[in-house]
């Protein structure tokens, strides 16, 4: 269950920041190297909340390893 809700956040978070960049217009000024890092470091930015996102919903369950004895 976790998984899912931190699948939702991620989903929730990447449409609201996707939207907010595509109607702010900054995607029409890609033809600029300044913008083009730009659009490229918020990006990379979002990537990193979804990341940090995911972590706290789920904790470090769905990344341990299953030991065998």
């Amino acid at each position: 269950m976790k998984n899912i809700l931190g699948l939702i956040a991620i989903l929730l978070w990447t449409a609201s920041a996707g939207a907010l960049i595509y109607f702010s217009g900054i995607l029409s000024l890609h033809q600029h190297i300044g913008w083009s890092l730009l659009i490229g470091f918020i990006l990379l930015g979002i990537h990193v909340i979804n990341l940090i996102l995911y972590f706290k919903i789920t904790g470090n369950e769905p990344y341990k390893w299953k030991t065998r004895s």
